[in-house]
């Protein structure tokens, strides 16, 4: 198995680094690691293509930057803040790279989706496709249509499709469902709209998404990737035939809804 690492730039997300990189034996090292160790780096793209699999140390934002890069699969550990992607808390580094190298783990694939504005293909997204107003504290109008069918009228800031591994992250900021990322669906999210009867769509993946601005707008793909949005051009959203690669050593999507997103009922354990 030939390893990747990558890490975020910070101290402590370092000295995990030097220790996966010590018990990997070897790895690809992306710059800022490998001169940290003082050996050759490579970019994440060129990790991306030569590695079979990749262990990130960070957060969501570097798993996600990722991503953009590389279907194969990838095993993170948290240094970030609430980091709902990773599989690992940082005590656990040591323990969950042992199993790594015992094999004893699986891979799960999740849903990305892929994007055309006039025909033209925009990179993929992970989490989501966010339709953001161009100019802040102006009201956008924009239409949305599932299979050609006009779905929603919606006055506001904008709209996010999310995936369901995104459900987590911005959708559920404006009031989207948290949905399991085993499902292969979109989070449609409505945000700030004027009209609060407008909420979030859950639909079947295998569904083409059309949306149409009545002026300038942006697009973000994962809060990374931005591009103009013209009001005489058309926005599809399709399924990609991508797919998100994880490594993971157990089923623990529940427990951390339970834990980072604090879903608890007071006084009750």
């Amino acid at each position: 198995m030939k390893w990747g690492l990558i890490c975020k730039p910070s101290e402590d997300s370092f000295l995990i680094g030097k220790k996966v990189y010590e018990m990997l034996g070897d790895a690809i090292l992306e710059y800022k690691i490998a001169e940290y160790l003082g050996k050759k780096g490579y970019s994440i793209r060129e990790i991306g293509k030569e590695a079979d699999a990749i262990v990130i140390v960070g957060g969501d934002g570097t798993i996600l930057m990722t991503l953009q890069h590389t279907t194969k699969p990838i095993f993170s550990i948290n240094t970030g803040r609430i980091g709902f992607l990773t599989e690992v808390e940082a005590e656990e580094a040591e323990e969950a790279i042992k199993k790594l190298l015992n094999g004893e783990y699986y891979i799960e694939k999740r849903l990305k989706i892929k994007a055309k504005i006039n025909g033209k293909e925009l990179p993929d997204a992970s989490n989501e496709i966010a339709i953001h107003t161009a100019n802040v504290g102006k009201i956008l109008l924009l239409k949305l249509y599932v299979d050609g069918e006009l779905a929603q009228t919606i006055y506001g800031d904008g709209l996010i499709i999310s995936t369901p591994m995104g459900s987590t992250s911005y959708a559920l900021s404006v009031g989207g469902p948290v949905v399991d990322p085993s499902l292969k669906v979109y989070i449609i999210a409505p945000i700030a709209p004027f009209r609060h009867i407008a909420s979030a769509l859950v639909v079947p993946a295998d569904k083409k998404l059309e949306i149409e601005v009545e002026k300038k707008a942006k697009i973000a793909i994962d809060g990374i990737i931005t591009h103009d949005f013209l009001p005489d051009e058309k926005l599809e959203i399709v399924k990609s035939e991508n797919e998100a690669s994880f490594i993971k050593l157990k089923d623990n999507f529940y427990k951390k809804i339970y834990e980072k997103l604090s879903f608890r009922i007071s006084g009750i354990e």
